[in-house]
């Protein structure tokens, strides 16, 4: 995810939050887990109307229908709007001495420390990567 670092330096009050997509049960992730940055204070309203930009390709009807999620040791806990961010949520006194987390080992991450679960169903890419319909190319050697 390029997009990313146009996001950081963090500032004062700054902290990231891995984020990851997942349907009906969050063992079962999809896409990639990524790092999202949040300001203490601000709503999932404020948080959403970011994530939109950041997702361009998702057609915003189809995002008004992700469920947001505060995963916390495999338990799921639904945010409204009105949920405010706080670092506390997210980061635990394991953060606090060991390095900042990146988005290689974030896959690691989700099963020790809270994220935040975009719930949705996992629509299938507009062209199939197999298409069974087409001939199998035949190699004439000469």
């Amino acid at each position: 995810s390029s997009g990313i670092n146009a996001e950081w330096p963090l500032r004062p009050g700054d902290f990231l939050i891995p984020v990851a997509h997942f349907h009906q049960t969050i063992f079962q992730c999809f896409n990639h887990p990524f790092l999202f940055k949040v300001t203490k204070g601000d709503t999932l309203q404020s948080v959403k109307g970011r994530m939109v930009d950041r997702f361009k390709d998702i057609p915003e009807k189809e995002f008004e229908k992700y469920k947001f999620t505060l995963i916390t040791h495999g338990r799921m806990n639904p945010l409204g709007d009105d949920f405010v961010f706080n670092s506390s949520d997210f980061i635990t006194n394991i953060d606090m001495d060991s390095k900042p987390i990146n988005e290689a080992h974030l896959d690691v991450f989700l099963h020790s420390r809270p994220w935040l679960g975009l719930e949705h169903a996992l629509k299938p890419p507009k062209r199939s990567r197999y298409n069974y319909v087409e001939k199998p190319v035949k190699i004439h050697n000469q």
